[in-house]
């Protein structure tokens, strides 16, 4: 049989988000015990957009493969290309949007598992976007909550998402125009945007113990986190090599002497137990979330089974 192309609507009759987050922790269990591979993302850049490319590899599941993807004003389009780790061939074409989305989100829900306190039951979300939901979604999976404050820029679009995700995680939430209350208030701060600026002020009171999630700073250029807080927290990075190139947090606090990489743990020491996480209830965490194309892979690997299984899925001509 030659490869297949799997469209975006067989990938989400598959992929769901308490899928999403077992692959995703597998992934970094697998990475922190050599068994599986990533590359940093390398990028292309013209004046008009980007090429994106996040290759990773799974011996142990017999595949390997990358994500490409394009950064364009029209839009950004996602292609997982999956490959045989036996013998090279193309396996799959597979639209790897929702794989994306679902895969952020679920990187911060293993972070919550593992980092924030068991009693965490409120947070506060900085961003309504595409990624927002999915790392909702992916943190009420591991600590249930009782009230969700969301921060976001345009109130129309924060009031029409906060009814929305009320709804689906059947929880209070609530758009918030004072970002400061709800930080101090908030057992787990999420933050997803395109800001270049720290979102949170030194002269806002943080909840002890508090979790946050970084999820958007993954460009120089970007800074979601200011470096008081990166600098009084235990960081927990994805891959430190992609961290070491592109998270926009950490690396003016690092560049400072005021942090230093062998205080900062990838997390999949800490999921598979060569390190320790949370020391207890009065530590700061902080997960800085730039992604790795080994979440895609693990995905797209257990999407394309499932396509197979199934009987579905178009043959290319190659």
């Amino acid at each position: 049989m030659g490869a297949i192309y799997i469209s975006e609507d067989i990938v989400t009759k598959f992929l769901s988000m308490s899928v999403t987050l077992k692959l995703v922790e597998e992934a970094f269990r697998l990475f922190a015990r050599g068994e599986a591979f990533n590359t940093v993302r390398t990028r292309a850049r013209i004046r008009k957009g980007a090429l994106h490319l996040l290759p990773a590899a799974m011996p142990s599941k017999k595949v390997m493969g990358y994500k490409a993807y394009t950064s364009f004003k029209e839009g950004t389009v996602f292609r997982f290309y999956l490959h045989s780790a036996d013998d090279g061939r193309l396996l799959a074409v597979i639209d790897a949007g929702e794989i994306g989305r679902l895969r952020t989100g679920a990187a911060s829900g293993v972070a919550t598992k593992y980092l924030a306190r068991a009693d965490a039951a409120r947070c506060a979300i900085f961003g309504a976007g595409y990624q927002a939901e999915s790392q909702l979604e992916a943190i009420h999976a591991v600590r249930p909550l009782s009230r969700i404050d969301v921060v976001n820029l345009t109130p129309e679009k924060g009031k029409a998402f906060a009814e929305e995700m009320s709804k689906k995680l059947n929880t209070e939430v609530v758009h918030v125009t004072y970002p400061k209350e709800s930080v101090a208030l908030a057992d787990i701060v999420t933050t997803v945007t395109w800001s270049a600026k720290p979102l949170i002020d030194r002269s806002w009171p943080l909840k002890q113990g508090v979790h946050i999630n970084a999820a958007g700073a993954n460009a120089l250029i970007r800074a979601e986190i200011p470096e008081f807080i990166v600098e009084s927290a235990f960081v927990v990075v994805d891959d430190k090599e992609v961290a070491k190139a592109e998270c926009g947090d950490i690396l003016p606090s690092l560049e400072k002497g005021r942090l230093h990489w062998n205080s900062i743990a990838e997390l999949g020491d800490i999921v598979a137990g060569f390190r320790t996480g949370r020391d207890g209830n009065e530590t700061l965490t902080l997960f800085e979330s730039q992604g790795m194309g080994l979440q895609d892979l693990i995905c797209a690997e257990y999407v394309y089974r499932k396509t197979l299984e199934a009987g579905l899925g178009k043959e290319l001509p190659f």
